[in-house]
Formats: C-alpha cells, sequence, structure tokens
C-alpha cells in the first residue's frame, strides 16, 4: 500500500512538473514537499515550497507555488498573515484571470470566515463581483459582499443589497436575505417589519435547525415589543426543539409571570 502510494505521488509530481514547465532539477524538491505533505508534516512542506521560490522559479511555476504555500499556512498551519501574503503575491504578479479569481477567493474567505475583517472582505467580493463577463458565482460574491456590509453594521445598505440579491430569484442567496433582512431591522429595534421578513423566510426555508432559530428570533421580537401572548406562543412552539431547554422554559416563566402582573 505504502508503495502504490509513494507510485502516485511520483506520477502526480512527474504531471506537475511536465505540465507546467518545471525545470527537471526541481523534481525532487517537489516530490519532497508533496511527500511531507502526505504525511501532514506541513512545516516541512512549506519549506521545500518556500526554497523553491527562493531558487527563481519561471513565473507560472511561481504562482503555482505561491498557492499551494497560500493554501498550507491559511489551511493547515492557520498563519493567515501568511496564507495572505502567498495569495496576494498571485493577484499582484499573475496575469491569469483563473489565478487572480482562485487567489481574490480564497483571501476573501480568511477575511471574512477566519479573521472577520468585513471591510477588507466587502472589498474583495466586490471585485469579484466587477468581473466582465460575470463570474458562475457572481450571486455568491453579490451575497458576500452583502452579508461583510452588514457585518459592519451598514443595516440600510445591506437591505438594499439583500432586496436586489432576492431579486434574482437564485434560491440559494434569496431565501437567506430574507433572514438577514430580518435580523437588520430588528438590531434596528424595528421589530414588527423584522417579524414580517422572518415569516417570509420561514414560508421558503426548509431546514428545522434554521426554522427553530428564526421562531426564536420571532418571539424575542414579540417580547421586545411587548406583544407577550405572541411571544409566549411562539416560545412554546419550539419547547423541547430548541437546543437549550432551560433557556426557553425560562423565557416562558418569566412571560407568564409577566401576563399574570398585567391582570392585576
Amino acid at each position: 500500500m505504502k508503495k502504490r502510494k509513494a507510485n502516485i505521488l511520483k506520477l502526480l509530481a512527474f504531471i506537475l512538473l511536465t505540465s507546467c514547465g518545471f525545470s527537471s532539477g526541481l523534481y525532487t524538491d517537489i516530490l519532497e514537499a508533496q511527500d511531507h505533505m502526505a504525511k501532514r508534516e506541513f512545516p516541512k512542506a512549506v519549506e521545500v515550497y518556500e526554497s523553491i521560490l527562493q531558487k527563481k522559479p519561471s513565473k507560472n511555476v511561481a504562482i503555482k507555488i505561491n498557492f499551494q504555500l497560500g493554501e498550507v499556512y491559511s489551511i493547515y498551519l492557520n498563519n493567515y498573515d501568511k496564507g495572505i501574503y502567498y495569495f496576494q503575491k498571485i493577484v499582484e504578479d499573475s496575469n491569469e484571470p483563473s489565478w487572480q479569481i482562485r487567489a481574490l477567493e480564497k483571501l476573501g474567505n480568511i477575511y471574512f470566515n477566519e479573521l472577520k475583517e468585513y471591510t477588507k472582505s466587502e472589498k474583495l467580493y466586490q471585485k469579484l463581483e466587477s468581473f466582465y463577463p460575470p463570474l458562475e458565482k457572481v450571486n455568491f460574491y453579490s451575497f458576500r459582499k452583502t452579508l461583510s456590509k452588514f457585518h459592519q453594521k451598514e443595516y440600510k445598505i445591506a437591505i438594499k443589497e439583500f432586496d436586489k440579491i432576492i431579486d434574482k430569484k437564485d434560491e440559494n442567496y434569496s431565501i437567506r436575505s430574507y433572514f438577514y433582512i430580518g435580523l437588520a431591522y430588528f438590531y434596528q429595534k424595528d421589530y414588527q417589519t423584522a417579524i414580517t421578513n422572518w415569516f417570509e423566510y420561514l414560508k421558503r426555508e426548509s431546514r428545522k435547525d434554521l426554522i427553530v432559530e428564526t421562531k426564536f428570533l420571532i418571539a424575542n421580537a414579540y417580547e421586545s415589543s411587548e406583544k407577550l401572548k405572541e411571544a409566549y406562543n411562539i416560545y412554546y412552539s419550539i419547547l423541547g426543539v430548541y437546543p437549550n431547554t432551560e433557556v426557553i422554559q425560562s423565557r416562558l416563566n418569566s412571560l407568564y409571570e409577566r401576563r399574570v402582573a398585567r391582570k392585576r
């Protein structure tokens, strides 16, 4: 089995070398780096890849090594600064749109998911969204760009952008846009508009966990707007299915006491 795995690595290295125009002198280095990757020896792998870059390989080769380094650092070593450095090198040095797109996607993901730096992720997804002709994942870029705006608490702008996404009728993103519009209104304390949008969302959502999450928020909005009976009924409807039963029971007890106090 190990021999077969070694042979596969050699074959992959040969394909990589010949397809990318590597000189035969780099064959050993590439094979060594791939062997370290297979053994999950990531620090050793990046050491070899970086030594290849120091040998000033061709531009095409350097782009592919930079991409590999960006992935290893950001995914396996959690060194996002280094990952960003290598992906950014591709954006700056490559004239090939396909490599620029792949690097921009990686950068957007790091800033959005890992670093939560939404101003930077917004700019990256804006750049991807602006490619012409439009890229296949343009609706995803639009959604991520708008979520980045939402997380910057620019709710009014985000609502307008989510409305545009809904108009595109791509269910992968339009359905979830109703949820975030509701959340944007909730954060602005416009509870009734938030509730209206969340009920529109519930008409379209099929995932049970997301439905329960949204019902909890609807109940919270009712409670915040002093509609205690409506809040009680919604909380009661998710008792036993919401992940934290104690939270729901506590809310129900509190609402019951407040409703009794009102009647006195």
